[in-house]
């Protein structure tokens, strides 16, 4: 039994598990020292009646993932382990609940992120080599096309692996029936210019056209239509160019007008004002519809205003005065008015031209000054960051009976952020609660408010979270910014819950960008010198949990923040954490011992150093070479085991890599503090001598300090005498320091002092300006002199 007893409690401690016994006579409740938010162990007695006086037991919410998204991640760590992967049907049900959940929401979530996309795309090779793609049916896989027709993929390689893998499952499934329906083709094509393959859905179509000549008629102009605004988007001139040739060629009805406009638009991007104009001018000579004519000469106007091109906006509003302008041209010349330095009052006269000119046009074609007229007002006012202006605008439209609409307030709020009145953009937020919102145009503006009140530093906590509850309730997700500034006002509120509540809620559904701009918050938070120590331990274990693929060099910087607060001990779990992991990319490497062991060495913290170096010991993934045998050293001798440290000298000295400058220092470092070290510096030192190595003044300091440090200091002084006598040497400050510092005990030193005030009184004199301070391992004084040797 005391052997099972022993073989129990050993595993409990290796495992830094507590150990409990039920028939202790008192019970204690064991919690963690690192994990101070665990719950603690059940104890045998309770008293119920007394417990309903207790606050409720915090429970977190469980991340906030996609259908399916859970067992795809499942999967890719399986893969990644080599471990026995799942059955493919489990796989292919996992991947269809993903897809049924994207297409029942909304745009603004419908999208994939790269991050959740990465899983879907080792899911689906695996379904493909085992066929299992193959039994789709192809309506199904034209709906998972919608979901991928997302213009959040721009330029995505994964999106366009994984639509050109379902669509090769489509083409096995048209070889079958012998009929390729232009359903499956269209939504390919939608699919791969959202995610930048335009190119290559172009060149489909152009093969299915060639091979289906017979049912061409089918293929709408539209769709050419979608390629030419995927090349735009990629800014592929030269292609968007011959796609005009290639459609002009083809035997498809297509419009000229509206490739013509979006060659425009491409250009307008570009801030090209010449080619603009002149594919504008195609444009308008062919019969494009008047609202698209009338969108782009909205673009038209707003590259004029951007790049200040006069003479380009003038031509723009010539043509649009040519005839009886409509009611959206009309606002786009008070828009170029109010850009060319016009004021309200001017405005305010134009308006009044516009109406008067309604006496000739039949009352169903009146033009009159609206709610969009006012908006468009007021967003060239926020544009050229003018609140003044804003506000005069807003006055006008009061002025006229114009009502203002939810995107005027967010307009106003935007203005208002843009000057720092915090307080006015609030009051602006809870006006526009009135307001109908169901659109959520707002959510952008209020996400910036959420920043701003945190950052502000004068909004109290409640405020903040009446206006973030808003947004929650409507089950809005949070940006990035948002999620990092409300997280870090958590935890310096040591709300460790509410931090995890609200990463499992928005955190997942981020793409990488947004996960690693989170990810930076948290870091830079934890690693801020004013956040107290439990809070940063609090902010890495939420790291740890949502953030898994958290890189090596992340955790080593949260790992050397512990060993600077001294929390040794904390440091050394997060390096076990970075062993335990499954990721290659996250394990430790030599640089990541050498890390650990010298921030262990700086502390002197015996126990870490024997952990580590046992975890070494198991390490497979590492061969030891020089640099972690000089982190060895240095540790150990820092930990005051020089004997010890000595033993990985002769281990350097006997590899195949050999010592370097560092492992000379660090072993005469070794011999400073060992008994007898100084016949052990000799011997090192006759060494060196016979491989002809230049032996500098560091190295003879190093030398000088080992030889002294076990006592003998007239056999020391004798001999950097008769090095600086043939010329070996120059006595200087580091010599002679180093020489007083290693020298042990106030007596040793004294004759140090005589010999060196004697023969070297301006070295000394420079010494002494050095200042003094105290030794690490006694009370007598040091000169500041740098003897820190890096591994």
């Amino acid at each position: 039994m005391p052997s099972q007893l022993n073989r129990v409690v050993f595993r409990k401690l290796l495992a830094s598990e507590p150990i409990a016994h039920r028939g202790c006579l008192r019970p204690h409740q064991f919690r963690s020292p690192c994990s101070p938010h665990l719950q603690p162990s059940p104890t045998a007695q309770r008293r119920s009646f007394m417990n309903i006086f207790k606050a409720p037991v915090r429970v977190t919410s469980e991340p906030r993932m996609a259908p399916g998204l859970e067992k795809m991640m499942e999967y890719s760590k399986m893969e990644r382990l080599n471990a026995r992967l799942p059955p493919p049907e489990h796989i292919l049900r996992a991947v269809a609940l993903y897809f049924d959940y994207k297409t029942q929401k909304n745009a603004s979530t419908q999208h994939i992120p790269d991050a959740q996309a990465r899983h879907l795309l080792r899911c689906l090779h695996y379904l493909d080599q085992h066929s299992a793609l193959a039994t789709l049916d192809p309506k199904q896989i034209n709906t998972w096309f919608t979901v991928l027709d997302n213009r959040g993929h721009v330029d995505s390689h994964i999106h366009r692996d994984i639509i050109q893998l379902l669509y090769r499952a489509v083409c096995q499934n048209a070889t079958h029936a012998k009929r390729m329906p232009f359903r499956s083709v269209r939504g390919y094509i939608e699919a791969m210019c959202a995610s930048g393959g335009s190119l290559t859905a172009r060149d489909e179509l152009v093969r299915y056209i060639a091979e289906h000549g017979d049912m061409a008629k089918r293929v709408d102009r539209e769709i050419w239509r979608t390629i030419f605004i995927g090349l735009k988007e990629e800014e592929n001139e030269q292609e968007l160019i011959r796609t005009l040739d290639i459609m002009n060629k083809s035997p498809v009805d297509s419009s000229l007008a509206s490739a013509y406009e979006i060659i425009t638009k491409f250009y307008i991007a570009r801030k090209n004002p010449e080619k603009a104009a002149e594919w504008y001018n195609m444009t308008k000579d062919q019969d494009i519809i008047e609202l698209r004519l009338e969108m782009l000469q909205a673009k038209m106007i707003d590259l004029s205003i951007s790049i200040s091109d006069t003479k380009l906006g003038q031509s723009v509003v010539r043509d649009m005065t040519t005839g009886t302008p409509t009611k959206r041209q009309w606002d786009l010349i008070f828009e170029w008015a109010v850009a060319t330095g016009k004021g309200a009052d001017e405005i305010d006269r134009m308006i009044g031209v516009m109406e008067r000119a309604n006496e000739s046009l039949p009352e169903s074609e009146w033009r009159i000054a609206d709610t969009y007229t006012l908006n468009k007002l007021v967003k060239v006012a926020v544009d050229r960051k003018d609140p003044y202006l804003a506000e005069r605008f807003i006055a006008l439209g009061r002025a006229r009976n114009i009502e203002a609409d939810a995107q005027t307030l967010i307009y106003q709020m935007q203005y208002r952020l843009v000057v720092k009145d915090v307080d006015g953009a609030l009051t602006v937020y809870q006006h526009m609660q009135s307001y109908d919102l169901s659109k959520n145009r707002d959510v952008g503006v209020v996400n910036e408010l959420i920043r701003a009140m945190c950052a502000s530093g004068r909004q109290d906590f409640e405020s903040i979270m009446n206006v973030a509850a808003d947004l929650s309730d409507r089950q809005v997700r949070f940006d990035p910014e948002t999620v990092s500034a409300l997280s870090v006002l958590h935890l310096s509120r040591d709300e460790v819950h509410d931090v995890i509540d609200l990463l499992n809620t928005h955190v997942y559904g981020f793409d990488i960008a947004g996960r690693a701009a989170v990810e930076g918050a948290l870091i830079d938070f934890s690693l801020k010198p004013s956040t107290t120590t439990a809070q940063t331990w609090d902010t890495y274990i939420i790291l740890k949990q949502v953030f898994d693929d958290m890189t090596r060099e992340k955790r080593v910087k949260i790992m050397e923040e512990f060993f600077r607060r001294q929390r040794p001990d904390m440091a050394v779990h997060v390096f076990n954490h970075m062993r335990a992991h499954t990721r290659s990319d996250t394990i430790p490497t030599i640089d990541t011992y050498v890390a650990c062991l010298s921030g262990i060495g700086k502390l002197k913290d015996e126990e870490s150093l024997e952990v580590v170096h046992n975890q070494l010991k198991l390490d497979f993934n590492i061969e030891p070479n020089t640099l972690l045998y000089n982190a060895l050293m240095k540790a150990y001798t820092a930990c005051e085991f020089p004997r010890t440290a000595l033993g990985f000298w002769d281990d350097i000295a006997s590899s195949r890599e050999g010592p370097n400058i560092n492992s000379i220092h660090l072993a005469l470092r070794a011999c400073e503090d060992a008994p007898w070290g100084d016949e052990k510096a000799r011997k090192i030192w006759t060494k060196l001598g016979r491989t002809g190595l230049e032996l500098d003044q560091n190295l003879w300091a190093s030398y000088a300090a080992a030889l002294v440090g076990n006592g003998n200091v007239d056999g020391t002084i004798n001999a950097i005498e008769e090095a600086h006598a043939r010329q070996e040497l120059d006595m200087d400050t580091l010599v002679i320091g180093s020489l007083y510092n290693a020298a042990p005990g106030q007596v040793k030193r004294g004759v140090v002092e005589t010999w060196a005030k004697e023969r070297y009184p301006e070295i000394w004199a420079a010494l002494e300006e050095m200042g003094t301070c105290p030794s690490t391992l006694s009370d007598l004084p040091e000169f500041k002199i740098d003897r820190d040797v890096e591994p």
